[in-house]
């Protein structure tokens, strides 16, 4: 899994996305600073997860 930080001039969300990366931690803003410190986490597959298919009870392969 892969962090950074960001600084950023306007508040996000927790759980907004750039790109690949996703908000998963709010830090507020910096003191005498115009900016939000921000933690994002790098999500390496965002589309739909293919589970492997299951074998139906009773339909096991032949052994020869």
């Amino acid at each position: 899994m892969e962090t950074r930080f960001l600084r950023l001039r306007t508040p996000v969300e927790l759980g907004s996305w750039f790109d690949d990366w996703q908000v998963c931690w709010l830090g507020g803003w910096a003191k005498h600073r115009l900016y939000f410190l921000v933690m994002l986490v790098k999500v390496p597959f965002r589309g739909s997860l293919r589970r492997p298919s299951r074998a139906q009870p009773g339909h096991r392969k032949k052994e020869a």
